[in-house]
């Protein structure tokens, strides 16, 4: 049977996860925000993708919101933090897609930066609007260099271009993960466990959406997350 890996709903494109997961040899199950649920929903998973979408309510790290915060409905967040909490806790594989990565920082000890141009500049663009809407492409200037040793080293290679569109990201790193990956302005773009031998890893860009696009990185985290959930 192929392995059942759960998918968070938000306001992203829900197919396009679908899809990369179902490529990558999963089931992908969606997941409706319900707090109540989360045990239940987490009892026939084998692997978790925590997926984009708006921003962390401030107030779960401590501060006000910035005036370009745009908040998830309280719902979402109560969802997401408790299930990203106990997906760690159980050592089930878990990708994390941009607010995904922001979620599980959160959820485990960390904060955010609320708007990364006041801590980044513009220099690098780490979302593009186009006719109106966000680019969901590749962005030329979004390098991620990659820590060498890593374990998305040995998924994606040293270094890749990739699809951006965030305004927040990770500002302290909770204890239970390492920094494998930086755009050269600075910006924290990939964590992963400490624990080697856990398949946990966040991503602040969107794999789902250049699956097509790249040289076969972003479908080789998705094989990485299924293969972790089907072992």
């Amino acid at each position: 049977m192929k392995p059942r890996i759960g998918i968070t709903l938000g306001a992203d494109v829900i197919a396009e996860y679908e899809r990369a997961v179902r490529d990558a040899g999963g089931e992908p199950v969606p997941l409706a925000p319900d707090a109540d649920r989360v045990e239940a929903d987490l009892r026939d998973l084998a692997g978790l993708v925590l997926s984009g979408g708006a921003d962390v309510d401030p107030a779960q790290f401590g501060e006000a919101p910035h005036p370009a915060t745009e908040r998830a409905t309280p719902e979402r967040d109560a969802y997401e933090l408790r299930i990203a909490r106990l997906a760690f806790e159980r050592g089930l594989p878990t990708l994390a897609i941009c607010r995904g990565i922001q979620v599980a920082n959160v959820a485990l000890g960390g904060s955010l930066v609320q708007h990364v141009p006041d801590v980044a500049g513009d220099a690098i663009p780490h979302a593009i609007e186009a006719d109106g809407r966000t680019f969901r492409g590749l962005i030329a200037d979004h390098v991620v260099a990659v820590v060498a040793g890593s374990r998305l080293a040995q998924v994606v290679g040293p270094v890749l271009t990739t699809g951006s569109r965030h305004h927040q990201a990770l500002q302290r790193v909770a204890d239970p993960f390492r920094v494998v990956g930086r755009t050269p302005d600075g910006v924290i773009e990939a964590i992963e466990a400490h624990a080697g031998d856990r398949f946990w890893l966040g991503v602040q860009w969107h794999p789902e959406s250049t699956v097509d696009l790249d040289a076969g990185e972003s479908r080789a985290i998705f094989r990485a997350l299924v293969d972790a959930a089907t072992a």
